[in-house]
């Protein structure tokens, strides 16, 4: 999806970055990223309510097929034309349908089955009388006449801009449902229609960029022309573009076998058409697109064309076989073509399941680079995405659609959705892993129609087959993720060692308590260098085993593929030898702080919670508890703010305490 900046927030951004390693031979793809991700948030806040579901009326039809014939003037601004819609009825006595539509852009007249019929005109819909009842299965077509000047939700939509030359450069942005910006749609991705035709009518010095592929450019002999856009593929409403300006036209072609290529047609201004063509710029994407049809299978759009158009902005948006860009980077450039597979091809069925675009799209980009460069690229790559994503709140899976802002967090649906692919990939093993991916690409349930987050499971669950519930469960619909405390000893017994390791999980959430995860740990020595793998499946767990050589060290996970935090780096330490409470953290604390304690052997632990004055004001924990490290949560939300005391009990015998300080 669309990426923009901001100045302020770039130099912000690349401050906090300042130590990343840039990778050579190609700009630093975690940082452009990264810089895209934490702006596009600005312009989505801006927008109004998501239409969460289908409006009222729309219930009763699927589109087909939808033709917008469209003149666009910029002396005055304005936009005119009509759309037609051919869409068949799934009830029966369907007498009148709902089209999305804002009421800046004014209704002359409609009409279905070739005669004019009433139509009501409300802020964001407009309401058509059928002209006679039709049953299910029954095909119509409704002809909709319309003038005005296009509004621009956010900082999109649809935008009459200048180039750096002064000419017109126009360009629109529907997603996530701007389309009713500038053309009346049923404007919800459940519902694409099978094909789209675009007729721009405009200055006859303007090059008009769209979908399919241009069949026709008529000179009307009046000063004007008109481009006809031909798209045969099936497209959700977000996804219909058109971008004009007096481009620069240069092609690069996709050769997929022996003796069949495909355009990549780019449209650019101009003064950066140099700029675009330079190496690792625009001629790397049919790089690109053998390495993604090799992943995901063959390009969808394959019959038509794949392209780029500059617009204003500086980022871009997948429209379909013509993404939009504002800038050229390489991993930008990437983020958006593997949009096309995921998200135009696989187009999310709601927009709480926006992870299968953006977190696809993301994590597409690391791919390309380990198959391009190499590992240490992917993890240069990936190291990023996971220190991002531990600043994610909330649960992937976009319960709240009512804040447009929440559907295209940086941090959550892009970094940490791309984060759970890449554990993903490790909890099933990579041949697994990306048989499971090309599985759910080539599925025709799911081709050029809609998925959901369960869907996707679904293939991931047939092709491994493992129950992957506890992943998503936890992953997808929960929230934060684990911080680990790992504790170990060895002892020799005769010519063997036998070895205990504890570990101990603290998540901050009820959902989940604790992350289930297949977890490696690397046992070293003198002559020994061996990794284990273990299912990690509670809170605090015992492992125990026993080894040839004895281990001088162990470390959870070296390699970094679960999002995780560990104390001091490695997460590992001996089994402590002594009982101790440790000062919580943060302190002073507000609204929660953690509070931890190390114990020798097996005990019966409580721990108490007293106020200034030594009244007793809650016991948060009175269990038996294994050897080791472990942590307890305090979140007074009732309590005023002052010095509290926090007192360790062993076995009923008070041990020691700490002082807390609370405020509110």
């Amino acid at each position: 999806m669309k990426k923009f900046f901001a100045k302020t927030v770039m130099l912000v951004f690349l401050f906090l970055c300042c130590s990343f390693q840039f990778l050579p031979a190609q700009q630093n793809p975690a940082y452009e990223e990264n810089k895209f991700q934490r702006t596009e948030l600005q312009r989505y806040s801006r927008l109004s309510q998501l239409a969460k579901e289908l409006s009222l009326g729309q219930e009763g039809f699927d589109v087909t097929y939808y033709k917008l014939d469209l003149r666009v003037t910029t002396s005055p601004n304005g936009l005119r034309g009509s759309v037609t819609m051919i869409a068949t009825g799934i009830v029966d006595n369907l007498a009148s349908i709902t089209l999305d539509l804002m009421n800046t852009m004014v209704v002359d007249s409609v009409l279905v089955g070739g005669a004019r019929v009433p139509v009501t005109q409300q802020t964001s819909t407009i309401n058509i009388s059928l002209n006679r009842s039709y049953n299910r299965g029954e095909k119509f077509a409704a002809i909709v006449y319309y003038h005005g000047v296009p509004g621009s939700s956010g900082f999109g939509s649809f935008a009459f801009g200048t180039a750096p030359s002064g000419s017109p450069w126009i360009w629109t942005l529907s997603e996530p449902y701007g389309a009713k910006d500038w053309w009346p749609s049923k404007d919800h991705p459940s519902d694409k229609a099978d094909s789209v035709d675009v007729w721009i009518t405009c200055d006859q010095n303007l090059k008009v960029g769209s979908q399919g592929k241009l069949v026709a450019t008529v000179n009307n002999n009046d000063g004007t022309a008109t481009y006809k856009w031909q798209h045969r593929y099936p497209i959700a409403t977000y996804l219909v573009s058109i971008a004009a300006a007096n481009y620069t036209a240069f092609s690069y072609w996709f050769r997929y076998s022996p003796t069949d290529s495909m355009e990549i047609l780019n449209y650019v201004l101009p003064e950066r058409a140099a700029e675009a063509q330079q190496q690792n710029q625009l001629p790397l994407t049919a790089g690109m697109l053998g390495i993604y049809s090799n992943l995901y299978g063959l390009y969808p759009f394959i019959k038509e064309k794949y392209g780029h158009s500059h617009f204003g902005w500086g980022g871009g948006m997948e429209h379909q076989t013509m993404t939009s860009l504002g800038g050229f980077s390489e991993s930008l450039v990437a983020h958006e073509l593997a949009h096309q597979w995921f998200g135009d091809m696989i187009t999310m069925k709601t927009w709480p399941d926006i992870w299968l675009n953006e977190g696809f799209a993301t994590y597409s980009v690391a791919l390309y680079l380990e198959k391009k460069y190499n590992q240490e690229t992917y993890w240069s790559y990936m190291n990023n995405q996971l220190q991002a994503a531990r600043s994610a709140n909330g649960s992937i899976y976009v319960r709240d659609t009512s804040s447009v802002g929440n559907l295209f967090k940086g941090n959550l649906v892009y970094s940490k959705g791309a984060t759970v692919l890449h554990m993903l990939r490790h909890v099933l093993g990579d041949s697994v892993f990306f048989r499971a991916i090309k599985r759910y690409a080539t599925n025709s349930r799911y081709r050029f129609n809609v998925a959901s987050t369960e869907d996707f499971r679904a293939e991931c669950e047939a092709e491994s087959g493992k129950n992957l519930s506890y992943f998503f469960n936890e992953w997808i619909y929960g929230e934060n993720y684990p911080r680990y405390k790992l504790e170990w000893s060895s002892v020799k017994k005769g010519a063997i060692y036998s070895v205990t390791m504890t570990i101990n999980q603290t998540t901050n959430t009820t959902s989940p308590s604790f992350f289930t995860m297949p977890m490696d740990f690397r046992i070293t020595g003198t002559f020994l260098d061996t990794t284990l793998t273990l299912l990690n499946n509670s809170q605090n767990q015992l492992f125990t085993f026993t080894l040839s050589k004895e281990p001088t060290s162990v470390s959870l996970d070296p390699a970094g593929w679960i999002l995780k935090d560990v104390p001091n780096g490695s997460g590992t330490s001996p089994i402590p030898t002594s009982y101790e409470l440790y000062q919580n953290y943060p302190n002073p604390f507000n609204p929660g702080t953690a509070i931890g304690f190390d114990l020798p052997q097996r005990s019966v632990v409580t721990i108490k919670i007293y106020d200034a004055l030594g009244r007793e004001v809650t016991t948060l924990l009175n269990e038996r508890r294994e050897a080791g490290y472990h942590e307890v949560k305090w979140n007074p939300s009732s309590n005023t703010s002052g010095i509290y005391f926090c007192r360790l009990f062993i076995d009923d015998k008070p041990f020691q305490v700490r002082k807390m300080i609370f405020l509110r």
